[in-house]
């Protein structure tokens, strides 16, 4: 049975973990931007990859602290996270805060990139819409025997 130093520890060292992966995310959401501003699809399938490998990374150690904090007996939210750092002492509890904040804000971070690139593509599939769309008007026959002759 791994006692709860152990698991703190663990749940610690998996934070620093994070930490390191959400930095190396955070440069992967900005470099495809860069792709999606030039259109490189073929890198950007690749480089996509690399993102969902990490995220899948990311969403196993989410969900191993989720076990870790109910083995501690604290619920898997931030009012647990808060239960906790409380119940550590000063020095650990200014230690543990301070990476759990940083990953927090990596997250935002990762977040807002995120958010551009969804609408750097957005914006690109509605200009491809409409360039494909104004395409299909022009090219599709029209019509003239249901127009109004006195127009």
């Amino acid at each position: 049975m791994t006692s709860k130093r152990e698991r703190l520890q663990l749940l610690v060292r998996e934070i620093r973990l994070d930490i390191e992966d959400y930095q190396q995310l955070r440069a992967l959401l900005r470099y495809q931007r860069s792709l999606l501003e030039r259109r490189d699809q073929q890198a950007l399938s690749q480089h996509n990859e690399r993102v969902e490998t990490l995220c899948a990374k990311l969403r196993q150690r989410a969900e191993r602290r989720t076990e870790i904090l109910t083995q501690l007996g604290v619920r898997a939210d931030a009012t647990g996270m808060q239960r906790l750092f409380h119940a550590l002492g000063p020095q650990s509890r200014h230690t543990v805060t301070s990476l759990w904040n940083h990953l927090q804000q990596l997250v935002r971070d990762c977040q807002a990139e995120n958010e551009v690139n969804g609408k750097l593509l957005a914006g690109q599939k509605s200009l491809l819409d409409r360039v494909l769309g104004g395409a299909q008007d022009q090219s599709e026959p029209k019509d003239y025997s249901t127009l109004n002759a006195n127009a």
